[in-house]
Parts: structure tokens; C-alpha cells; sequence
């Protein structure tokens, strides 16, 4: 494969002072598509896979690091979606050697690119990326291109583990025991305590509480090697304001930290870094095909039991079939989308499609995110600018390639993290606001913040101020997740945050602004010449700067997010009629079907959802394994299946080959 970085030539087809349309940026992206637009899956870095695949003959296989195939192969377990939970269950399950598992990925394989923590920002809307967006609304993105606001996910091996800013912050353990008291039996924090650790390697026992970690499992978990002036300065100013450091992977969040993130010696840890790519061409009963796009799963009408997958790959569509189970693990926005393709979803919404309804359930509802904001802006002077030129910028990429050390080892300031409490949250222990700093051009930005965003492509390394980002995470709107009208197999999904819907969201979010607003008070910004840039946005500079209006406004206009969509296939208890799948992540009305992702969380947890997503991976893989491998009922199923008790021979498989 060869990695595409964002067309930037729509956006700035307008003569433009916005630096990031200079030539000089498209000269850097052309040099990072040559240097690390390739790769390494599928290569001659894997010496295995010469004994593995090819037995001294070289195919168009060795290539693309896949298989050749034929419609109708059986597989015990059939994965749809390599991203952050798909890659752990592949892994899991293909534990048992006498497991055959298919993990499908839409998208193609992982870029080098994207082990460069700094060029997190060139990956979104890049080829790896969904590219989806929002549907208007009259409360956010008011001030984006069409009312609508970008929702990056990731489309490539290693799922939105690939594109995003890789930070490991599980949230408060009270978040996972709200989900037992919702009817989820099992899942108390003491219950996913363990599976936390289990796929956890800290490489930093010394900053953190041991109790909570684990060492030597797939994914990694590290400080950057990097820090600039202003990461350590943003953490000298929390503390000042009052807030202790802490290791906010234990049982206390409100405070400050250095982040930890999925990452390692500097690079990138994708879940297929971590969880795929050791095991790929070692185990036989594994098999991983990209470009391959599910478009339904395949249900046997009267028993209502899965027992396939329908995709498209390379122009073919192919039929495959699955013995034991199918594992939708597309994400918050894609299982939705194929489970109501598949005939399981709101039975109105279904039919209107023409799909026949195999199970009217909530399917798609439940969706909540993470929402923050653009507009509060600290500028830097010399003394902590860490803008370069051209020439040195050039120099740390192949200082990077070389070393995987220096500035690019690194996200900038947003290595620093706070969580705090507004006057509206009413626990005594568990924050509501998180802040992320994101590193900018202070000119680039005022002279036209939307152009801005849409084309924020450099590194996050070089900057001359610094966008405090508070982050709602609690929010108590929910949008909903429905299929395209006109296209609703490849059509985009169309996604209604309904962000500010509830007024004590936007409320949080003002108070959360304002706290942030105390750091320009402290010595320690004092001392370095950090100050608040007071320059209206052109969507709010009727209102008077710095009132609860002004940024109120600047809340729904200039609306964005941290890329957490959760919670639109529900888990919860039989009785909870918004939920789609039980607390062992069974499709509810449909048998040998799980949902394993993000879209099971029944509530969002107020911290970022990677590692959670990993964790219910981990969690949902063990559900499987008890299922099939322990005798229930004084009957040994590890051998059996659900079809024999329908006694469905070997003619019901043969007549889809």
C-alpha cells in the first residue's frame, strides 16, 4: 500500500496567508509520503512469513501480506473491524490452535507514518481515515463548513489506534460500577480491573501506582521520551493552582500528570502493532484480509443465528461462514451501520430501507462523545516558541527515522493532562473537565480559524501558542447513528451528535473555560510571558469577549471533538429495552452474534476510550473462550457448535461455496 496524506489543494485553492497552504507544507508532506508512506506488513521484515506463506515462491500475495481465497471458506470465528478491539479479539482467539479465525479490515495496511507520534495530525482525512462528519445541527459546529463537524475514524489496520494521539487514560473505576448498577453484572471495576492489566506492558514503574499495571502483556504503555519547555511549564502551573500529580490510572483522577500513551521507545503502538502484527504469519489459524468491506452479516432467517459474512474486496463480492461465531468489532459508527444492514435495528428505520427485520432493536441510538472546542488560545513568546525552519524541521524527521528520538518522539504540550470538577458536578470524586493543550499557529489561527482546522497537517512539535481544550465528560445529550438514504451500504453513515442538546453540557463547558483561564494567573506562565490572546473569533465578536455568552457562543460554533463516539449498540440488562447486546456482549434475539468495541459502553467513561476499548476486547474474548471451551450444563461444547442442534449437516455450509 502507499498512504495518501490530506488533499489540501480544495482548502487552499484561495490565495491564502495561512501558513499551512504555503508550498513549503506541501513540499513536507511529500517528503513524509516518500519517507514513511509505505508498509512494513506483508514484507521481508517478517522473516516467518517465507516459511509460512510462500515455501520459496514468490505471489501477489507476499506483497499485500494476505492470502488468497475462495468464496465459502469456513472459519470458527469471523471478526468484522481491525481496529482498537478487533486486533485483541483476533489475537485471543486464534490462542486456541484449533481455532480457525478471520479478522476482516476495511482499510488497507499500516502506514509507517503513523508510528511518528508528532504527525498524529497529518493521519486524519488522510487515506486511512473514514472521512465522516456530522449532520447540522441548530446547538454545535455552527461556525464549520456546512454546520458540520469532522469525525475521524480510523480506516487501516489497528482501527482509530492508528490515527489517534495514542493517550492511555482508562477513567474513574465509579465509571464501571455505574455500569453494574445499570443491570451489567460483571462489570464493576473489579471486575475489569484484570483485563486492564493483563494487556498492559508499563514501561514506567517509577511515575505510577503498580497495583493498578500490568508489565509484559501485547500493548505498551510509556511517557514519551520527548518534553518541551511548555509541557513541563504546564504542569508546573497545575500544580501551582493546587492540583496533585498522580498516576491517574488508579482509583483518583481529579489532578495533573505527565500521560502515559500506547506507544513504545518513541514510536506508535497501534493495537495491529501490538496485538497483530507479533502473531500474523505465526499462527496458521489466523488469517487477516484487508480492502475487505463487510456489507452484512448473514443470518439464517428461522433460527435467527449467524452463520457468515458477506464483503466486498477488489470489485468481488465473497460469502464466508462461520462455524461458531460472527464478532462485530467495527466501532462505534460501523457496527451500528452493519448490524442494521444485517436486519437488526429499528424495524421502522429498517424498512424504509427495504431491509427485511430479523430484530427491532435500539440499534444506533445511545451515541455520546467527547466534546471540546476551539477558540481559547494561550500565546507563547520567543523564549518558548519551539517553531523551526523548514530546514530543521527536515532534519528531526530524519533525526526520527534514524533515532525515533526528538522532538518528534512526542505530541507537544498535549503530553500534559488535568482533570477537575465544574460547580455543576455533583460527585464528590469524579471530575467532569478534562484539558488537553493542542499546539498551533497563533497567526494562522486568527486569520481564519476554520481554514485553520481544516488544514492543521504539521507536526505537533512546532508551535507558537497553545489551544486549551477542555473536554466534556459527562455529557448528558445523546445523538444516533442512521444509515445513508441514498447509499446505505457504502453510503456515509449519517451521525447526529446532537451536541448541546441538553443545556447542562454547554453549561459544564463554559465553567470548565473559565477555570482554565486561572492558569494565566500563575507565576509560572507569568515567568515565561504566557498569556491569553483576547482576539474575538469572527462568530462571536458581537458578544464581549471573555462573558459567559461570548463563550457560550464560541462553544456551538466553533465545536469540535476528541474523536470518543460510544455507546450506539448498548449493553445492558434483558429487561432494558434501549439495550442490543447482553452483559456478555450477545446480539439480544440473534444466536453465534457479539458485539466487541466501543459501541457496547452504556455509559461514556469520563477519560479517553482507547484503553477501555482494549480492555472490553480482552473482556469479550474470554466470554467467547468460556463459551465454547467450558462445559455448560454438563455438556462439553469446546468441540460443538450452534448449528448441530439444529442438525444442520455439511449440505447447509456447501450450498453458499
Amino acid at each position: 500500500m502507499s498512504w495518501i496524506p490530506p488533499d489540501l489543494s480544495q482548502a487552499c485553492a484561495v490565495y491564502t496567508n495561512v501558513t499551512t497552504c504555503a508550498p513549503s507544507t506541501f513540499l513536507f508532506l511529500q517528503l513524509v509520503t516518500n519517507l514513511f508512506g509505505q508498509s512494513l506488513d506483508g514484507h521481508s521484515d517478517f522473516p516467518n512469513f517465507f516459511d509460512h506463506e510462500l515455501n520459496g515462491g514468490f505471489s501477489n500475495s507476499f506483497f499485500t501480506g494476505e492470502k488468497s481465497h475462495e468464496a465459502g471458506e469456513e472459519y470458527d470465528f469471523i471478526v468484522i473491524g481491525a481496529g482498537s478491539a478487533g486486533c485483541v479479539v483476533a489475537n485471543r482467539l486464534s490462542e486456541i490452535h484449533g481455532w480457525k479465525v478471520l479478522l476482516l479490515e476495511a482499510g488497507d495496511e499500516e502506514p509507517i507514518v503513523a508510528d511518528v507520534p508528532a504527525f498524529a495530525p497529518m493521519l486524519q482525512a488522510s487515506s486511512i481515515d473514514w472521512g465522516y462528519s456530522t449532520q447540522p445541527s441548530h446547538k454545535s459546529c455552527l461556525a464549520r463548513d456546512d454546520g458540520r463537524c469532522t469525525w475521524a475514524r480510523g480506516k487501516v489496520m489497528g482501527g482509530s489506534s492508528t490515527i489517534n494521539y495514542m493517550i492511555y487514560i482508562r477513567g474513574h473505576p465509579k465509571d464501571y460500577d455505574e455500569w453494574e448498577e445499570m443491570g451489567n453484572h460483571g462489570w464493576s471495576f473489579a471486575d475489569v480491573l484484570p483485563y486492564f492489566i493483563k494487556s498492559e506492558d508499563n514501561r514506567n514503574p517509577e511515575k505510577i501506582e503498580q497495583y493498578y499495571h500490568g508489565v509484559g502483556g501485547y500493548q505498551t504503555v510509556e511517557i514519551f521520551p520527548y518534553q518541551d519547555i511548555n509541557t513541563i511549564a504546564l504542569l508546573d502551573a497545575y500544580l501551582e493552582l493546587g492540583l496533585d500529580k498522580l498516576d491517574q490510572n488508579s482509583d483518583k483522577l481529579i489532578g495533573t500528570s505527565l500521560l502515559q500513551h500506547t506507544a513504545r521507545d518513541g514510536k506508535r503502538l497501534s493495537t495491529n502493532v501490538a496485538f497483530i502484527r507479533p502473531i500474523r504469519y505465526k499462527r496458521n489459524n489466523l488469517v487477516v484480509r484487508t480492502n475487505s468491506h463487510v456489507t452484512r452479516i448473514l443470518i439464517d432467517e428461522k433460527n435467527k443465528a449467524a452463520y457468515g459474512v458477506e464483503y466486498l474486496r477488489h470489485g468481488k463480492m465473497v460469502k464466508v461462514l462461520a462455524k461458531k461465531e460472527v464478532i462485530v468489532s467495527a466501532g462505534s459508527i460501523n457496527s451500528p451501520v452493519i448490524l442494521m444492514l444485517s436486519g437488526i435495528g429499528p424495524a421502522d428505520h429498517l424498512q424504509q430501507h427495504g431491509i427485511k427485520v430479523l430484530k427491532d432493536s435500539a440499534v444506533g441510538f445511545n451515541l455520546q462523545d467527547h466534546t471540546t472546542i476551539d477558540g481559547v488560545v494561550m500565546q507563547l513568546t520567543n523564549y518558548t516558541a519551539t517553531t523551526v525552519s523548514d530546514e530543521n524541521r527536515e532534519q528531526d524527521t530524519y533525526k526520527w527515522k534514524q533515532t525515533h528520538k526528538g522532538p518528534l518522539a512526542s505530541t507537544g504540550p498535549l503530553q500534559t493532562n488535568a482533570f477537575v470538577q465544574t460547580k455543576y458536578e455533583k460527585s464528590y470524586d469524579r471530575p467532569d473537565i478534562q484539558y488537553s493543550w493542542d499546539a498551533i499557529n497563533v497567526a494562522n489561527f486568527y486569520t481564519d480559524p476554520i481554514l485553520t482546522y481544516n488544514t492543521a497537517v504539521l507536526p505537533l512539535s512546532y508551535y507558537d501558542g497553545m489551544m486549551i481544550r477542555p473536554i466534556l465528560l459527562n455529557p448528558e445529550s445523546r445523538g444516533r447513528v442512521l444509515l445513508n438514504d441514498t447509499d446505505p451500504v457504502f453510503g456515509e453513515p449519517l451521525i447526529y451528535a446532537n451536541t448541546f442538546t441538553e443545556e447542562i453540557d454547554l453549561l459544564r463547558m463554559v465553567d470548565g473555560i473559565k477555570q482554565s483561564l486561572n492558569m494565566e494567573r500563575t507565576k509560572t506562565f507569568q515567568h515565561l510571558g504566557i498569556r491569553l490572546n483576547q482576539t474575538p473569533l469572527p462568530a462571536c465578536q458581537h458578544l464581549h469577549f471573555g462573558s459567559d455568552e461570548y463563550w457560550a457562543c464560541i462553544c456551538m460554533a466553533y465545536t469540535t471533538t476528541i474523536f470518543h463516539p460510544v455507546g450506539t449498540c448498548k449493553m445492558g440488562p434483558k429487561h432494558d429495552r434501549a439495550a442490543v447486546v447482553d452483559p456478555e456482549l450477545k446480539v439480544y434475539g440473534i444466536h453465534n452474534l457479539r458485539v466487541i468495541d466501543s459501541s457496547i459502553f452504556p455509559k461514556i467513561m469520563r477519560g479517553n476510550t482507547n484503553a477501555p476499548t482494549i480492555m472490553v476486547a480482552e473482556k469479550g474474548s474470554d466470554f467467547i473462550k468460556e463459551t465454547w471451551m467450558h462445559k455448560k450444563n454438563g455438556e462439553d461444547t469446546e468441540s460443538g457448535n450452534f448449528f448441530s442442534s439444529f442438525n444442520v449437516n455439511d449440505d447447509f455450509f456447501n450450498k453458499f461455496k
